[in-house]
Parts: structure tokens; C-alpha cells; sequence
């Protein structure tokens, strides 16, 4: 969203727009590359060294299901899918990026194909908001393995920024402190320094916040996302249940337990259980 400092309103790194032309667009590989590597500590032959940005839209399987715009999504040479989403709202993420995760997987393969041939999915969340749930949590980064498809990673800015041992010289804080809007301009530069090609991303962010038409763009895209949102609330909900009915198949043949499946749906684990 959009934040006030001193009456001008800038965009934040983790602000989805933002977010979105720094690592998401044409031309953003390099900058990418560099965080993903670090912030799945990947190096050596395990680092990804060649990836393609691709727009993503999930389209709906049926009439009121939702249609997905994701953040961020690469495929690199070696078949892997990550889908990085950024968020500064406190909304309820594990069921959001679990139905993410597993729409992207369905629609990975055609119609009577074998679940097999379904694509890995890495799920990367950053989140930037503070909730009482999360700072329950141990620690500011946790890793999910689903199951032999699908992978969550979840970064927590907040808890990031208020650790005490920050080191500048890993890159998985690397990473973290470029998105944070926390970090001061002496630490940044030396990221920066330490990270070439985030150089072009902080270009990317400056030129947003400089831009009185980058903050309009933006803005016109949430109002019209807010009537696209509003327009489907209002639409018929026939159908719902049956939908639900067959996304929480298909998730039982990927072996996603009952309880994951029933907090995706909001279906009863009676109801799970006989399907």
C-alpha cells in the first residue's frame, strides 16, 4: 500500500506494484536470480543460474471460482517453478498460498494427465505485516515441504528487522535488508555494493517514488482491483460447494492432509474425509 512521508506518498519494496517491476517484469532476471539465491541460501551447484520471468494468471476452473495474478513467477532451466508473492496486509496466508500453491499445481498439468508430471512449485512469502499468531513463531524465516511437488518458504520482515545480530555479510539478510524499508541508506549502499544487480532494482524503486504517474498507476490499479473484488461478491455463488468438492480432490491425490485441506476449503474434515 501506499505509505505518507511528509504528505508525499511513497511505495514501499514490499508494496505488491513495487514488488512486482523490480523482480517481476522483463529485463528483471538478473536482480531475481540474486534473490531467490539468497533467500533459499542456495550457492554453488545448488544456485540458480538461469531463470524466465513469466506472467501468471491462474484462470478460474470454473464460474465463481477466483482468478490469480501472482507477484512473481520464474521457471529456471532445470524446470523449477517459484512463484514469490509479497505481503503487507495481515491476511490469513497459509490458506491463501496453500490454494495458491495447489491451483498452480493442478493447472501445471492437462486434463487426464498423470499427477506425476506436475511441475515443482517453490512458494516464496515475504511478509511485512506484525500479527499476534505469527509472533508466536520461532524466528523470522520457516520451510514447509508439502509434499514432493510443492515447497513454502516464508520470510517475516518484522521479525527480520528487529533481530539484533543482522549480518550484512549473509546473503539470506542481504536480501531481507534490501526489502526492508527499516534499513538506512548506509547499509543499503553497502548491500548494494555487495549485490550488483540489486542496483538495478533500487533504480527501479527511486524512479516509482520520484514519479507522481507511477503513484497514479498505482493507485488506479487497486481502485480497479477494488471493483473487481466488489463485483465479485456480488456475483452468484452456485457452484461453490461442487467446486470446493473437486479442488479438495484433487489435493487428496497429491496427499495434502485433512487438516491442511480443510483450512485451504473451510470444508469439515467429516466432509474431506468422505470425498
Amino acid at each position: 500500500m501506499a505509505r505518507e512521508n511528509n504528505e508525499i506518498k511513497i511505495l514501499v519494496p514490499l508494496n505488491d506494484h513495487a514488488f512486482k517491476r523490480m523482480f517481476g517484469e522483463e529485463n528483471c532476471e538478473l536482480q531475481l536470480i540474486v534473490l531467490l539465491n539468497g533467500l533459499m541460501e542456495r550457492t554453488g551447484e545448488n544456485a540458480i543460474k538461469k531463470l524466465t520471468i513469466i506472467e501468471k494468471r491462474i484462470p478460474r476452473e470454473q464460474y465463481g471460482d477466483k482468478e490469480i495474478e501472482l507477484d512473481v513467477v520464474a521457471i529456471t532451466d532445470a524446470g523449477e517453478q517459484f512463484n514469490i508473492e509479497s505481503q503487507l496486509r495481515n491476511v490469513d496466508t497459509d490458506s491463501r498460498f496453500t490454494y495458491y500453491g495447489a491451483r498452480q499445481l493442478t493447472h501445471s498439468i492437462g486434463k487426464g494427465q498423470n499427477y506425476k508430471m506436475m511441475k515443482k512449485i517453490r512458494v516464496i512469502t515475504i511478509l511485512g505485516f506484525k500479527s499476534k499468531e505469527r509472533d508466536k513463531d520461532e524466528g523470522y524465516y520457516k520451510y514447509e515441504k508439502t509434499n514432493e511437488f510443492l515447497e513454502k518458504y516464508e520470510f517475516n520482515l518484522p521479525k527480520f528487522e528487529n533481530l539484533k545480530n543482522k549480518d550484512v555479510n549473509n546473503p539470506q539478510h542481504r536480501c531481507l535488508m534490501f526489502l526492508s524499508e527499516k534499513t538506512n541508506e548506509k547499509m543499503r549502499k553497502k548491500v548494494i555494493e555487495m549485490e550488483p544487480e540489486l542496483a538495478k532494482a533500487q533504480e527501479i524503486m527511486d524512479r516509482i517514488n520520484s514519479s507522481p504517474e507511477e503513484i497514479e498507476l498505482y493507485e488506479m490499479r487497486e481502485l480497479v482491483k477494488m471493483d473487481i473484488q466488489n463485483a465479485r461478491e456480488r456475483d452468484l455463488q452456485e457452484g461453490k460447494e461442487e467446486e470446493k468438492m473437486e479442488i479438495t480432490i484433487k489435493l487428496k491425490a497429491m496427499g495434502i492432509s485433512t487438516e491442511k485441506i480443510a483450512k485451504a476449503t473451510n470444508l469439515s474434515l467429516e466432509i474431506i474425509e468422505k470425498l
